[in-house]
């Protein structure tokens, strides 16, 4: 029955497994504050939530004997140049904010190592959610509703982050910030077919975010950069997939 339900309502589906999500990690973030753990218990406790959400995704894909590359899960071949380069400018946007505010080399290695086993959780759980699952259970509906609608409903479960703005014009840049990056990579994952190199993305930019310096005189120029690179990035990719689509209509 659960089956068929989750076959029946693909959306409410997706729904249910962001929202599984954010109850796990609001927990773990509840608890912490509870026992009053430092930044780095904090970080081990959220990436607790997370681990527990990796295994369930990972069981979920997994049962039935399913194969993995239905939801992405395929071998780069350096040998497509094309394909390679597609994922140049996530280096460059991984390493916007490391070059911008340098690295904090007064951070201990149980802060380093704690860093390290929450961003490579969260980089595996919310990409396999949101550019895995959630893309292979709206495929029916179309590639346009699934970037639309993985785009809005990542944005929106980061918004939280956002919430933390003490100016009007951080949050909407904060809000924006999380929107973009949801649409550059559901348009990425359409484009290359491919979910490793995101999880790998997402993995190194959260970390290095993590280790570099705060600096919050330029933040709202760090985060309107970024939007822009974003932005520049989507239309390429939007670009793409256009021209991909019109040649195939015209080989049809």
């Amino acid at each position: 029955m659960k089956e068929n339900t989750a076959k029946g309502h693909p959306v409410l589906f997706s729904i249910m497994l962001g929202v599984v999500l954010i109850l796990l990690v609001s927990v773990a973030s509840a608890a912490a504050s509870i026992m009053e753990l430092d930044d780095t218990g904090v970080r081990i406790a959220q990436a607790c939530a997370f681990f527990v959400m990796a295994v369930i995704v990972s069981v979920y894909m997994t049962r039935k004997g399913r194969s993995l590359a239905s939801f992405g899960f395929k071998k780069l071949n350096p040998a497509k140049t094309q394909q390679v380069l597609y994922y140049i400018p996530l280096l460059i946007i991984a390493l916007f904010q490391p070059a911008m505010n340098g690295i904090n080399f007064d951070l201990s290695v149980t802060e380093v190592v704690s860093i390290l086993l929450m961003t490579v959780l969260v980089g595996f759980t919310e990409e396999t959610i949101f550019r895995g699952i959630l893309r292979e259970k709206l495929r029916l509906k179309g590639p346009v509703f699934y970037i639309v609608f993985s785009s809005v409903f990542f944005g929106i479960l980061h918004m939280a982050n956002a919430l933390n703005g003490t100016e009007f014009i951080h949050i909407l840049l904060q809000v924006i910030n999380a929107l973009l990056l949801g649409c550059m990579l559901a348009l990425l994952i359409e484009t290359a077919d491919n979910i490793i190199p995101l999880i790998a993305f997402h993995f190194i930019y959260d970390a290095l975010a993590m280790v570099s310096n705060e600096n919050l005189d330029q933040e709202i120029l760090l985060v309107s950069l970024l939007n822009i690179l974003y932005f520049l990035y989507g239309i390429y990719l939007v670009v793409v997939l256009l021209r991909r689509k019109q040649s195939h209509h015209l080989s049809a």
